[in-house]
């Protein structure tokens, strides 16, 4: 699918904020370094692992498993639905305030 390239993308401009950060911060308090760059390098392996796996992941496998459980629970799957569109209309509503 044409996810891939944007998730190696957004992997990738991670990557390359993490350094810029990790450099900038110069010879500023050598263990803050010597942390950030494990966690630095611990962010930067688990972006790695996903996006092999979304590379390999069979999007058809996933569509045929989703239609299925839609056809065999579809109350479940309308209330999921719902609760879904709830969500995300709270967290994209409008304030007025």
């Amino acid at each position: 699918m044409g996810e891939t390239p944007n998730l190696e993308n957004a992997a990738k401009m991670v990557e390359e904020k993490i350094d810029a950060t990790r450099e900038s911060l110069g010879d500023r308090g050598v263990r803050l370094k010597a942390k950030l760059g494990d966690v630095a390098d611990d962010v930067k392996q688990r972006a790695r692992d996903l996006r092999e796996k979304f590379a390999d992941t069979s999007w058809d496998d996933v569509v045929d498993k989703t239609s299925s459980f839609v056809r065999d629970h579809p109350a479940k799957a309308v209330g999921i639905a719902l609760a879904t569109g709830f969500l995300l209309g709270l967290l994209f509503r409008r304030r007025d305030d």
